[in-house]
Parts: C-alpha cells; structure tokens; sequence
C-alpha cells in the first residue's frame, strides 16, 4: 500500500513538473529532481542512479538548447546582444505575468509574446530603427516556438522512460 502512495505522488509531481515548463519554469529539472527522489525513497528498485544521471543530462542538453535557439534565430534575423536580452528577459517575465492572468494559458501566451516584445523593445531602444527591432522579435519568437517545443519533447521522452522503468 504504501509503494502505491509513493507511486502515485511521484507521478503526481512529474505531471506537475511537465506543465511548469509552460509556466516559464524549469519542468524538465524538476522531473530530474522528483525522479532522483523516487530512486532515493525506493533505494533504487526501480531506477539505477545512472538512469537518473542520464535523466539529468537530458535536462542539460534540453535547457541548453532552448536558449541557443532563442540566440541562434534572434542573430539570423538580426538581433544584437541587446535584443537577446530583451527576448530572455521578456520571455520569462511573460510567463510570470501571462501565469496570473490564466495559470497554463497565460502563461504560454506570456512567455512567447514576452520573448517577442522583449526583442523588440530592447533592440528598438538600441537601434532607434523599427524594422531591425521587429526583426529581432520575430527571430526570437521563433526561437521560442522551437525551444518550447524541444522542451517538450524532452519532457515526453522522460516520462515515457519513467513509466517504462515504473511499469
């Protein structure tokens, strides 16, 4: 009875963890996280400490890409350090900000038009040139769409690795 409780709080907190992500907060290293403390409740029986080490790096690998898509479209369509600051700063007070107006909604919506006005703004008060700070927005609203999308799927793998393990 008890190994079905803990079964069912873990896997509340990895459902939990994988919709944060849309919160603007870090869903797939909580996942790691509630993940390595399953394997620490259970001593292991289920996951080895090298599944969670790989769990973490999947974490890392995800979490890295989704900045340097941001970074990487933002550069093609123009953008300057400022304009990628501005997108990264934008993106996550988007989320924070769009999480108090509809908690899942708003916050996606938030992050993403963040990221896009963040760009924007930033790169329009370096620049003074609309259309190279419009540029900047697109970029990194583009980079968003691919970093969230990274996101997920990694968050997908992991829960599919999880349940795998699990049962």
């Amino acid at each position: 009875m008890l190994d079905l409780i803990v079964e069912i709080v873990f896997l509340t907190a990895v459902l939990g963890s994988f919709f944060s992500n849309f919160f603007g907060l870090p869903g797939n290293l909580l996942i790691a996280l509630d993940s390595l403390v399953y394997g620490l409740v259970t001593n292991f029986n289920s996951f080895t400490f090298t599944f969670v080490l790989t769990l973490y790096l999947i974490v890392l690998i995800s979490e890295s890409l989704e900045y340097f898509l941001i970074i990487v479209a933002a550069r093609r369509y123009g953008a300057s350090k400022w304009g990628i600051s501005g997108s990264i700063i934008g993106g996550i007070a988007g989320a924070i900000s769009g999480a108090f107006v509809t908690p899942v909604i708003g916050a996606i919506i938030g992050s993403v038009l963040g990221v896009f006005l963040g760009g924007t703004l930033l790169e329009l008060f370096k620049s003074y040139n609309l259309r190279a700070a419009l540029n900047s927005g697109i970029g990194s609203f583009i980079g968003k769409i691919g970093g969230l999308s990274v996101k997920t799927c990694a968050a997908v793998t992991m829960i599919i690795m999880i349940g795998y393990r699990i049962y």
